[in-house]
C-alpha cells in the first residue's frame, strides 16, 4: 500500500536587531523528511526596536510519498486519483505597533529531491495528468494551481505571498497537496519513492504607517499609565464613568497635533450626540447620530477675552453686564463665527436661537445685526491672526477692539470637528463636597437627577439655553476636576471626593491642583507648562445672570463676572475645546510633547 510518513518539525524565526539592519534566521519547511538548508530575512532599516518582527513557518509534518508493489493497481478511468497527500504550513508574524505595520513577503519554493524516482503514468489514455502539486490558503483560494511536477524547475519560486502585523499575531494557513494520477501496473515502479519539498524562502520585511480610528486606539491600545519625563510625575488613562476614558496627572502623554498646533486629549466621551447632516444658518441639524468622540483642548490659551458684554435687551442679557448663557455669548460667537451659531434650547425644548422671525420680544429681533459681527475663529483662509475682541453690544450697535491670536482654525482642520450637543446646565451651590466635587459638578452639568440649574427670570429674555449644537466650546468644571491624579498625601480618590473650590491650599493644592494637567499651559521641553492664569469654562454660575465658572490661578474653581476681563483686572484665558469626528484616524506619534499623535 502507499504510506505517508509525517515527521513533525517546528521552524521558528527569531529576529535580532543588529545596528540598523535586522536579520532573522530560520530553517525551511521541507516535504522531505529531513531539515536541510538555512536562509536569512533582511528587514528594512526603518523598523525600530519596538517593532522587531518574529516570523515563523510551522508545517504540521513532512510529506513523503512511497509507492510499493502492493499499490500497483491501475486507475479505472482517465485522470483519476488513486492517491494524494497533503500537509499544512502555518506562517505567522507578530511585530510592529498599532500605528506602524510590518509587512513580510515570502516565497513558496519547490524542489525535487535528488533521491526521488521518476513517476511513470499509464500510457495510451490520451491527455493524462501525472504527479501534480497545488497550494491553497485556509479559505480554499488557490495560491498555486495544480501543475505537473515534471514541468516545474527544481529550486524555483512557484508562488509569493505576504503577511502583515501591527502589534498583534497574524497567522496564515496553507495546504500543500501532491496527487498521483493514472497509476499503472509497472514493475519499474515497485518500491519507488517520489520525494519533493516546498520551502518558505526569500522573506523580506518592511514597515509603513498604519491608520486606525483615534477612538479605537485610545480605547484599546493607548498606554494606561506612565511617568512624565519632565517632572517624573505619574499619570493615568482612567474611567470615572462608564464608557469614558480620561487622562489624569500633571503631564500625561496626551498631546495631539491639530491645526498645525499642539492640542491635548481630554479623553473619549461616550454617547455624544452629533450632527451628521447639514446645518443651515440658524437651523437645527437635519440628521444626528450618537457615539464615542474624542475631546481635545488647545494646549495654550488664545489670549484673554471677555466671556460676554451684551447690554440690556441684547440677546439673553437683562443687565448692562452681559449674560452667562453660552449659546448667544460674544465668546461663543467669536469662537464659532456667525454662521456656526447653531440652535439652542431651554429645559422645555423650546428653540431659543433658531428662527428669529417667530421669537417674541423686540429686543431679540433687533439684535440680529449683532450676529453678523465678531471674530471668526473658524476662518477658512487661516491667513490672518487679526481678531476683534468685543467691548460691548447694544440693540443698535456692536463695538470691538482689534486683537490677535496665535492661529485660527483652517478649513482642513475644521472638517475634522464634529458639531455636537453641548450641555449648558450649571449650579449655584458648589462649596461643599456633595455639591462641588468633580462627580457632583459632572451630574449638574448634565442635569442628572435634575441636579443642574440655569438662571431663571420672569422675562422672556431670561429663558436660558440648557443645550446647544456647535463646534467650539470650552472645558467643563468637571473636566478640570477629573484631570487630577492626586499626590502622596491626598491620592486621586481623596481629591475627587473634595470640593474643587478648596483645592487652593495645603495638600489639596500640592496634590490635587498641581497634579492636574488642565491647570497648566504652554508645555516646554524642560517644564510641564505654567500655571497661574485664570481660565474660562463653559458652565454658568446659575445664582446670577452674568457669572461663569473659572479655574483660578491657585488651582481652585470659582465664579467670575462675564466682563471681568475689563472690570476687575483679572486676566482670563480662552482655551478652545472641540470634539473630533468619529471617523478621525490616528496615523502616528506617541502622544508626547515632542512626538504628539497625528491624525489623517
Amino acid at each position: 500500500m502507499i504510506n505517508t510518513r509525517k515527521q513533525n518539525t517546528i521552524f521558528i524565526v527569531i529576529s535580532l536587531l543588529v545596528l540598523i539592519v535586522i536579520v532573522i534566521s530560520f530553517t525551511y519547511a521541507f516535504f522531505s523528511g529531513n531539515i536541510v538548508g538555512n536562509g536569512n530575512i533582511n528587514v528594512s532599516a526603518n523598523i525600530d526596536e519596538s517593532m522587531i518582527p518574529i516570523f515563523t513557518a510551522v508545517p504540521s509534518g513532512d510529506l513523503i510519498l512511497d509507492v510499493t508493489d502492493a499499490d500497483m493497481l491501475p486507475s479505472q478511468a482517465n485522470n483519476t486519483v488513486p492517491i494524494s497527500a497533503n500537509e499544512t504550513i502555518e506562517v505567522s508574524l507578530i511585530g510592529g505597533t498599532p500605528l506602524e505595520e510590518i509587512t513580510c513577503t515570502f516565497s513558496f519554493v519547490w524542489t525535487k529531491l535528488a533521491d526521488s524516482d521518476t513517476y511513470v503514468p499509464t500510457t495510451g489514455r490520451g491527455s493524462l495528468k501525472e504527479n501534480t502539486l497545488s497550494i491553497a490558503d485556509e479559505n480554499s483560494t488557490t495560491v498555486f494551481a495544480e501543475t505537473n511536477i515534471d514541468s516545474l524547475t527544481s529550486g524555483n519560486t512557484i508562488a509569493t505571498r505576504s503577511i502583515s502585523s501591527h502589534g498583534s499575531l497574524n497567522t496564515q494557513v496553507y495546504t500543500v497537496t501532491q496527487s498521483f494520477y493514472n497509476l499503472d501496473l509497472n514493475q519499474t515502479m515497485y518500491n519507488a519513492s517520489y520525494k519533493s519539498k516546498v520551502s518558505i524562502e526569500n522573506v523580506s520585511c518592511s514597515s509603513a504607517p498604519h491608520t486606525m480610528l483615534l477612538t479605537d486606539y485610545i480605547a484599546n491600545n493607548a498606554p494606561r499609565s506612565g511617568t512624565d519625563a519632565v517632572s517624573s510625575s505619574p499619570w493615568i488613562l482612567t474611567s470615572d464613568h462608564e464608557g469614558e476614558l480620561r487622562y489624569a496627572g500633571k503631564n500625561p502623554d496626551n498631546y495631539i497635533q491639530f491645526n498645525g498646533e499642539l492640542w491635548r486629549i481630554i479623553g473619549v466621551m461616550p454617547d455624544m450626540t452629533y450632527c451628521t447632516g447639514t446645518y443651515g444658518y440658524f437651523n437645527e441639524c437635519n440628521n444626528t447620530s450618537t457615539g464615542n468622540l474624542v475631546k481635545i483642548i488647545r494646549n495654550a490659551s488664545l489670549g484673554n477675552f471677555l466671556w460676554d458684554y451684551k447690554q440690556t435687551g441684547v440677546g439673553s442679557s437683562i443687565t448692562p453686564y452681559g449674560s452667562n448663557e453660552w449659546s448667544d455669548s460674544q465668546l461663543s460667537l467669536m469662537l464659532n463665527g456667525p454662521y456656526y451659531l447653531y440652535s439652542a434650547y431651554d429645559a422645555n425644548y423650546t428653540n431659543l436661537h433658531g428662527d428669529y422671525s417667530v421669537l417674541q420680544g423686540q429686543a431679540r429681533l433687533n439684535n440680529i445685526q449683532f450676529y453678523s459681527f465678531g471674530y471668526d475663529y473658524l476662518n477658512e483662509s487661516n491667513s490672518t491672526t487679526t481678531v476683534y475682541k468685543p467691548s460691548s453690544a447694544t440693540t443698535s450697535s456692536y463695538t470691538n477692539t482689534s486683537g490677535t491670536v496665535p492661529k485660527k482654525i483652517g478649513t482642513s482642520a475644521l472638517e475634522k470637528v464634529a458639531s455636537v450637543n453641548w450641555n449648558l446646565y450649571g449650579t449655584s451651590s458648589y462649596s461643599t463636597a456633595t455639591e462641588g466635587s468633580p462627580a457632583a459638578l459632572y451630574n449638574k452639568e448634565r442635569n442628572i437627577s435634575n441636579s443642574g440649574s440655569v438662571y431663571t427670570h420672569t422675562s422672556l429674555l431670561e429663558n436660558r439655553a440648557v443645550y446647544w449644537y456647535g463646534k467650539i466650546g470650552l472645558m467643563y468644571p468637571s473636566d478640570y476636576g477629573y484631570a487630577t491624579n492626586g499626590g502622596s498625601t491626598y491620592n486621586r480618590s481623596t481629591c475627587l471626593e473634595y470640593q474643587m473650590s478648596g483645592w487652593g491650599t495645603g495638600s489639596y493644592k500640592t496634590d490635587c491642583a498641581l497634579n492636574d494637567w488642565l491647570l497648566f499651559q504652554n508645555i516646554t521641553s524642560t517644564a510641564p507648562g505654567s500655571y497661574g492664569a485664570y481660565q474660562w469654562t463653559i458652565s454658568p454660575y446659575s445664582g446670577s445672570s452674568y457669572e461663569v465658572f473659572t479655574t483660578r490661578s491657585g488651582g481652585t474653581l470659582g465664579q467670575e463676572y462675564v466682563i471681568s476681563d475689563d472690570d476687575i483686572n483679572v486676566d482670563i484665558g480662552v482655551r478652545p475645546v472641540l470634539y473630533l469626528k468619529a471617523d478621525t484616524a490616528l496615523t502616528g506619534g506617541r502622544g508626547t510633547w515632542n512626538n504628539p499623535y497625528t491624525i489623517s
